[in-house]
């Protein structure tokens, strides 16, 4: 699975720029706030039909301009495919796959896969539960669609149920209540088999990534922290309903998959509360190289890695396992300059030059004639 040339109009602080990158490795160099992420963030919309910076839609359209376009021509399965979307100012998004409209965003999704790894990433073990709610709700997603649209189905009864828990107790429908807490539990004990299935497969690649990285010292072991474990959409509706009267106080659902969360154990102490900054690090390095391996597994080839900004955060260790472990993933590095061991790694690397939101330059780093 490969980006092979990416065309972007309006888009944040790129008003028309064409680019076509290597199959292998692109390294997009420039100073903060130039542009570059704002590259990399076009190539995750093509997959994900969102952002991986902000809920915002509407925010990469460049300021002053009423709509934004990017088209991309992707190689998936030997197959050619040309993903379209363009953005207007009420964050609307018009999606075209060959030139033919996607109604629902299932239909984009596995034609390209993308793997984002930023510094955020580092923080996912000690940041806050719904952080890591995001990060396994975008993975899922774009290597299970039909996950996505459980999600999507659950997310709409979740909001539309909060909504009637917002008025006076004494004014509360049960019987609306009802329909709600029904679809809450269909979706949602669907959403928890799927997290179930990937959360174990995940602790398994996890852990063998990490114990190659600390030379046999540290085990990593991922669970899956439920708030409502049930074995069926009936068991986990009669869990709903015997918590509607905390939910009629509290005003919000307070059990489900939306209060979920992912727990990491290293040598089976938790790494949240008890583990040194280089063990988290190494964990969500681990974590991220899991997850290419479990795409590679699902898809029958590889995903795309998106590195922005993150291999200043990691020692030459990390940085080198982190490199040899993707030789076969299409990769695009932003960075603040260019390294001599960076780029000793990447003798065919193609090198791009942002500067203003313009591409001054494009170098075949090495390129064997």
């Amino acid at each position: 699975m490969k980006i092979k040339n990416l065309t972007l109009t309006n888009y944040r602080n790129y008003e028309t720029l064409e680019l076509a990158f290597d199959d292998s490795r692109n390294i997009i160099i420039g100073e903060n706030a130039q542009g570059k992420t704002n590259l990399v963030e076009a190539i995750y919309l093509c997959s994900f039909a969102r952002s991986f910076r902000t809920n915002s839609i509407a925010e990469t359209i460049m300021f002053g301009k009423e709509s934004c376009t990017v088209s991309a021509d992707i190689e998936k399965n030997d197959f050619d495919v040309n993903v379209r979307i363009n953005v207007n100012r009420q964050g609307k998004k018009m999606i075209k796959k060959d030139g033919k409209l996607v109604r629902k965003t299932t239909e984009l999704l596995n034609n390209l896969v993308v793997i984002v790894f930023s510094p955020e990433d580092l923080r996912i073990i000690k940041d806050s539960p719904d952080k890591r709610r995001s990060f396994i709700n975008k993975e899922i997603s774009q290597l299970r669609p039909g996950y996505y649209e459980c999600l999507k189905k659950y997310n709409d009864a979740l909001k539309q149920k909060n909504s009637i828990l917002k008025n006076d107790p004494s004014n509360i429908d049960d019987t609306m209540l009802d329909v709600f807490d029904w679809q809450l539990a269909v979706n949602g004990f669907e959403i928890i088999k799927y997290r179930r299935n990937f959360v174990e497969i995940l602790s398994e690649k996890a852990s063998e990534v990490q114990e190659y990285i600390s030379g046999r010292r540290e085990k990593l072991e991922i669970k899956y922290n439920e708030s409502c474990y049930a074995n069926s959409s009936e068991e986990m509706f009669d869990k709903i309903i015997s918590s509607r009267d905390k939910d009629k106080y509290y005003r919000s659902c307070s059990i489900g998959p939306h209060r979920d969360d992912i727990e990491f154990y290293i040598n089976g102490i938790d790494a949240k509360k008890f583990g040194s900054q280089g063990q988290q690090r190494t964990a969500a390095l681990s974590l991220k190289l899991a997850e290419v391996r479990i795409a590679k597994e699902i898809l029958l080839e590889s995903p795309v890695l998106i590195l922005d900004d993150v291999l200043s955060e990691l020692d030459a260790e990390r940085q080198r396992v982190l490199l040899n472990e993707i030789d076969d993933v299409q990769l695009f590095i932003t960075t603040t300059e260019l390294l001599d061991d960076l780029t000793d790694n990447m003798k065919d690397a193609s090198v791009f030059i942002v500067q203003c939101g313009n591409i001054t330059q494009i170098i075949n780093y090495g390129k064997k004639e």
